[in-house]
């Protein structure tokens, strides 16, 4: 019989479990990434930020309690670190890449795609990878509070009163905030209803 996350975090919790732990990480090691990446936008960052989460985790597998789903308390850690990461990333100078400078026109960086992939790819999967980045991008221009509910609904398909218990706010809160994202990415997305 599979034990539920929950059992297993109790594990960790009253016992100090390592294979306990290391199923959990297990399970959730590529969701909580993926989650990771698309709050914070950058594959390194949300790899360091991914192990960060798991260590807390196990840190504080003591204030665990089961009231709620496992994941609920997996999210609230991740959300914490997430936010800490942005709020550092806003307040350091921005760095440029050297290729960012140097290829300033479209027709340039174009140039540096096609070097980077030598291969010719057909025409629907150039424009399903371009929406998919359009798609990124859009979400990655809502603020962290309506990004973090988009994603957690959207992605992840976490109920309103599981963001709610997560973000800690009230339902109707998330309600907002999910309403909110939408129509600023139905503004940005807009251009792409054309294609």
């Amino acid at each position: 019989m599979i034990e539920s996350d929950e059992d297993l975090m109790m594990k960790v919790k009253e016992d100090k479990d390592e294979l306990a732990f290391e199923r959990l990480v297990q399970r959730h090691r590529k969701s909580l990434l993926n989650f990771v990446y698309r709050f914070i936008g950058d594959q390194d960052i949300a790899e360091d930020v991914s192990q960060d989460v798991f260590l807390k985790l196990w840190s504080s597998a003591d204030t665990y309690l089961p009231m709620a789903r496992f994941t609920t308390f997996l999210y609230t850690i991740a959300k914490n670190l997430c936010l800490n990461i942005l709020a550092k990333i806003k307040s350091s100078p921005q760095m440029q890449s050297i290729n960012d400078i140097i290829l300033k026109s479209d027709s340039d960086k174009e140039i540096q795609n096609e070097l980077a992939d030598s291969v010719n790819q057909p025409d629907q999967e150039v424009l399903s990878t371009e929406i998919k980045n359009k798609i990124k991008e859009a979400i990655g221009k809502l603020s962290p509070e309506h990004r973090l509910v988009f994603i957690l609904t959207e992605y992840h398909g976490l109920s309103y009163q599981e963001v709610a218990n997560i973000v800690q706010c009230p339902v109707g809160t998330v309600a907002s905030r999910k309403n909110t994202a939408v129509k600023h990415l139905k503004r940005y997305l807009e251009p792409l209803m054309n294609i």
